[in-house]
Parts: C-alpha cells; sequence; structure tokens
C-alpha cells in the first residue's frame, strides 16, 4: 500500500468517526421544550345594568282620596285665581254666591303665601269626592267631566308665580300623571283650551313647569 493508499483510509476512518460521534450527539440530545400556555380563566361576565327605579312621588295628606282615585281623570288643567290676596275658602263663597255652584268649582288649589300658606296645597271637596269640576266650561264639559282642576293664587298678568307654588305644582302632576296614568301632554291651560281666557296668566310658563316635571322622572 503506498502513501496515498494510506492517506485515504486515514481520511476514511476519521470521517466515519466524525460521522459516529455526530449520529451519538443527535440521539443524546433532550426532547425538545414546548411552551403549553395554561388556558386563560372567563373574564367574569358583568350582570346586565339596570336603570334605577324611580321613587314613586309621596302624596301630602288627602292626595290620594280615602275611597281611592276614579278612572274618570283623562288630563289636567292649570288656572290663577286673578287676586294675588285669593284664598280658597274665599273662592268657594265667590262660586257659591257669585256663580251659583255647589261648592269650589276646582279640585286643589296652591296657595302663595299671602291668605293661604306659600305652596300649601289645599284639597278641595270635590277632589276627596272624585266629583266632576266647575273650572272649565267647553261645549261638550269634556274638561269639567274629566279634568282635574288646579289653581294657582295669584294674579299672573301682573306678578309671577312663587318657587314654592312651581315646586308644589310639579310635585302634583307628577303624582296625578302617575296615578290616574295621565301623558304628560294632557297637562293643559285653561287659555290652551279655550282660547278665550288669559288664564293663567302671561307670566305662567308652561315650559317651566315641563322642566320640573322632566326633573322628577
Amino acid at each position: 500500500m503506498d502513501r496515498r493508499e494510506v492517506l485515504k483510509y486515514g481520511l476514511l476512518l476519521v470521517c466515519g468517526g466524525c460521522g459516529q460521534k455526530q449520529f451519538r450527539l443527535l440521539d443524546e440530545l433532550p426532547d425538545p421544550i414546548v411552551h403549553v400556555r395554561s388556558p386563560r380563566r372567563p373574564l367574569p361576565i358583568a350582570p346586565p345594568t339596570r336603570a334605577p327605579t324611580p321613587t314613586p312621588m309621596q302624596a301630602d295628606q288627602g292626595w290620594m282620596p280615602s275611597r281611592g282615585m276614579s278612572s274618570r281623570w283623562e288630563c289636567i288643567v292649570v288656572h290663577h285665581s286673578a287676586s294675588d290676596e285669593s284664598s280658597p275658602y274665599a273662592m268657594d263663597r265667590y262660586h257659591r254666591d257669585h256663580n251659583g255652584w255647589d261648592e269650589l268649582g276646582y279640585h286643589l288649589v296652591i296657595g302663595n303665601g299671602i291668605a293661604y300658606p306659600d305652596g300649601k296645597v289645599f284639597v278641595g271637596s270635590r277632589w276627596a269626592k272624585q266629583k266632576h269640576g266647575a273650572h272649565c266650561k267647553t261645549p261638550d264639559n269634556f274638561y269639567n267631566d274629566h279634568g282635574i282642576g288646579v289653581c294657582l293664587i295669584g294674579n299672573f298678568e301682573q306678578s309671577h308665580p312663587t318657587p314654592a307654588q312651581m315646586h308644589s305644582l310639579a310635585r302634583l302632576c307628577h303624582y296625578l300623571t302617575n296615578q290616574c296614568d295621565i301623558s304628560l301632554i294632557q297637562i293643559h291651560t285653561h287659555r290652551e283650551i279655550t282660547g278665550k281666557t288669559l288664564c293663567p296668566g302671561r307670566n305662567f310658563r308652561p315650559a317651566e313647569l315641563k322642566a320640573r316635571l322632566n326633573a322628577l322622572v
């Protein structure tokens, strides 16, 4: 064997050894590490939010008649007394003596602090008996038969309703609309219905009453 063959044989041994060693190294490699993600916990589902239940308007004494509320009421009609010095008792006498009516024509009256306490609601006997009103005459008499007559004491052509009066009127209307299932659009002024009177005066602002009612809803 000449020198070239010896070198060739030696190279084959070396390559064969490297090959065996390489295979041994591959056989001894550890298993690949696989990172398994732990499953995510589902986020808690928040319960559906509900709008807060509005607190029912608390009635003042006498607002709820002792025999319960009649089903006849379909609207509310707002008036003024046309005199700053009126009182429910003086109006009752006037309606009896001058108009020839059986009693006060309105169902409810709100004082202005002069002859009757400011913002206090007077409950007339018509309301206690759930009787028709005598406050808004029309050809079919609908607004007397089915309208709740509320009068604010004062002449609102010359003066303005007091804040206490407007606060009580809003509370009263809120209570009545809920108890009698009356829509807010069925709250009228005397002038809006007949067009033949200034009642309840140019200084009574229906928009203010509406804003106060919306704040109570």
